[in-house]
């Protein structure tokens, strides 16, 4: 079987990135950011809340400069927005004059070359994007409008769209996190199987632990602000993975090591004000 020689490559590659908020007294929001995800990796990035994970988000996808350090994606510094990426966010944010199919395909009219092909070879799009509906299980419900969907359906149809023009990254920042928990584990199953075949590097953005270690590769774990990556864990579990994995005594371990490191952080977070409540 050939070996892809970009498999081995850093696809993103954050070398001392820092991002400070405002002036030089503005709130530092990451300090000394190293990370490094492979060609077709799936990686999530946890952490206490206000580490920084949506600022890292939004400075790989370049929609913010860093204050310092050098960002690269595919091989290239990120200087403004990237046209590989797709995103999906907690809120599914259909447009609500739209029906499923029409939300689906919304990237293909910006996204170039898409954009540039659309009106030739747009039966081409729509069987994409039909065939990209089947496979979340939203078949029948094309002409849909979001309002007649669940918040699940929604969440679908938004990774559907976030897909559609083959994006070489996916970002996504808590897109389960407002569904409930059935629901959320539904997805992940969809979620996976839409990784395995299409085999695109992900970075996931989450504050479920268990999500993270069933659908990452390797998670790094982030510290209280100014956020800065204080561990890295290979997840080795078998894939497919399924709801019986989570109870597999390696992946609790993994998910418990995890959930250790972050409680002690918030703890060393939360000792600086306690012992200033004690001075006073």
């Amino acid at each position: 079987m050939p070996v892809d020689p970009d498999a081995e490559r850093d696809f993103v590659d954050l070398s001392s990135v820092s991002l400070r908020y405002g002036d030089e007294h503005g709130t530092l929001a990451l300090s000394g950011v190293d990370l490094r995800i492979k060609k077709g990796q799936f990686a999530a990035i946890v952490g206490p809340s206000g580490c920084g994970k949506s600022s890292f988000m939004r400075l790989v996808t370049g929609l913010c400069p860093p204050t310092s350090g050098t960002i690269k994606v595919a091989g290239k510094v990120v200087t403004g927005p990237l046209k590989i990426t797709g995103m999906a966010f907690q809120n599914p944010t259909l447009l609500p004059w739209r029906d499923t199919l029409g939300n689906t395909m919304l990237p293909l009219e910006i996204v170039q070359p898409h954009r540039s092909r659309l009106r030739a070879q747009k039966a081409q799009y729509i069987a994409r994007a039909m065939a990209l509906l089947e496979t979340v299980g939203l078949k029948g419900f094309e002409q849909k409008q979001p309002w007649m969907l669940s918040g699940g359906m929604q969440q679908r149809a938004n990774l559907c769209r976030a897909l559609i023009h083959e994006p070489q990254l996916l970002m996504l920042d808590e897109p389960f996190a407002a569904l409930d928990a059935f629901t959320r584990e539904e997805l992940w199953a969809v979620l996976q199987d839409l990784w395995i075949e299409k085999k695109f590097t992900c970075i996931l953005v989450t504050h479920d632990l268990r999500e993270a270690a069933y659908l990452a590769d390797v998670i790094f774990v982030m510290s209280a602000r100014p956020g800065r990556v204080i561990s890295v864990h290979r997840v080795d579990v078998p894939r497919p993975r399924t709801l019986d994995s989570t109870f597999d005594p390696h992946f609790v371990e993994i998910v418990q090591q995890i959930r250790s490191e972050i409680a002690q952080i918030r703890n060393e977070a939360r000792a600086p004000a306690t012992q200033a409540q004690g001075a006073a």
